[in-house]
């Protein structure tokens, strides 16, 4: 049976997944802890043979798991783009 939305599905995807978790929560769009899922920074459309590589995975907030801080679904903001436009990139608390 297919995921909702098309997303991957599948014991291999599943640890995977948990692999890219366990390493690190920080979301890699905002810079704030608590990221619930896993991004493919070059998209599946793209390159789906990049699917299940761990380098091309990162944690991210997605719209299960809202950033505490800035209350936005990453993931959602980001869409199919390589990264977020300069507004969206992470800034500093203050300048050092």
């Amino acid at each position: 049976m297919p995921a909702i939305g098309g997303g991957p599905t599948g014991r291999p995807w599943r640890r995977v997944r948990a692999r890219v978790l366990a390493a690190s929560d920080v979301c890699y769009l905002c810079g704030h802890p608590g990221a619930g899922a896993v991004d493919h920074v070059i998209s599946r459309k793209l390159r789906p043979d990049l699917a299940l590589d761990p380098a091309n995975l990162r944690p991210v907030h997605g719209s299960l798991s809202r950033c505490p801080w800035c209350k936005r679904a990453c993931n959602e903001a980001k869409g199919d783009r390589p990264g977020l436009p300069p507004r969206h990139q992470p800034r500093q608390s203050r300048r050092w």
